[in-house]
């Protein structure tokens, strides 16, 4: 997701607005308004499976250099895998100083009876003129809720902890007037041997969606994201993505085209439409829109 309004609209907004494309925007271009302001983001993506999603994210300027994120949303997926619905809250600050910036977050997403996570992450970027380069760190703890039958018919229920710590490197690059590149790569690592967790084979159909790939468990992702602009206000982006399942190591590759353009004096509308394929199967189509609002 790119906004077109604000040059100021910082790392965490990507994150908030597209949490299965999370990361994709390094800059944004430049706005004819000056001073504090606010965007407010109305979600939806659905995946030929029966997957869906929704997000809704207000995003306010609370002064020149500082910008607050609230982002709440729910995801979806039929009882043929995983049959999971899952709710998603993400708190962000981002400061700006003159040429380096930080963020901080807070999410939690998941499913009470099925697994939730909570993640918190940081992360510093260089900005100039003409290049972004970002690096940043993310603790999460997983929780994964079972139940034993004893051989005598009593139950036992408990919850198994899962800490990781991941790496990122993101980086971007205007390559001509119109043309940007940007690319990152992210690295999970797990205190624990997954393999040998409770339910854990039942959970790895989470890396085989688009649309719940940001909270499985992910060992690595890497991205490469192409962007044109059209006139002044309208921005088509191309991206390519590899991900691998901690779990058993299986890839999933994506490709993904989403064009924004303005159907209002300060509205605008985001269509995307991907394709996934794993290692043993079709992920499959998905596709969704963004509607962004913003004021002052």
């Amino acid at each position: 997701m790119r906004s077109r309004r604000r040059s100021s609209w910082p790392l965490v907004v990507a994150a908030a607005l597209a949490p299965a494309a999370a990361g994709h925007a390094q800059t944004t271009p430049a706005n004819d308004e000056a001073g504090p302001g606010w965007m407010l983001g109305l979600g939806a993506q659905a995946d030929e499976n029966d997957a869906h999603s929704v997000l809704g994210t207000s995003y306010i300027g609370v002064g020149p250099t500082t910008w607050l994120t609230f982002s709440a949303g729910k995801s979806s997926s039929p009882g043929d895998s995983g049959d999971i619905e899952a709710n998603a809250l993400l708190i962000g600050v981002d400061h700006r100083f003159d040429k380096v910036g930080f963020t901080l977050e807070v999410e939690q997403w998941g499913d009470s009876g099925v697994l939730e996570t909570t993640d918190f992450s940081g992360s510093v970027y260089f900005d100039r003129v003409r290049w972004r380069i970002g690096f940043g760190y993310e603790q999460r703890d997983i929780e994964i809720p079972f139940t034993l039958t004893g051989p005598f018919g009593g139950t036992l229920h408990g919850e198994v902890d899962v800490p990781a710590d991941g790496l990122s490197l993101t980086g971007s690059v205007s390559l001509a007037e119109r043309w940007r590149l940007s690319a990152g790569l992210k690295e999970f690592d797990y205190d624990r041997n997954l393999n040998v967790l409770p339910r854990i084979a039942s959970l790895n159909w989470l890396s085989t969606s688009t649309l719940t790939l940001a909270n499985s468990f992910l060992d690595h992702d890497r991205w490469l994201n192409v962007e044109r602009r059209f006139g002044q206000a309208t921005l088509l982006n191309v991206r390519v993505a590899t991900d691998a399942s901690a779990i058993d190591g299986a890839q999933l590759d994506t490709i993904e085209a989403a064009v924004l353009f303005p159907i209002g004096r300060r509205i605008d509308l985001e269509v995307n439409l991907g394709s996934g394929r794993s290692s043993f199967f079709d992920a499959g189509v998905y596709g969704g829109l963004l509607f962004l609002v913003y004021g002052r």
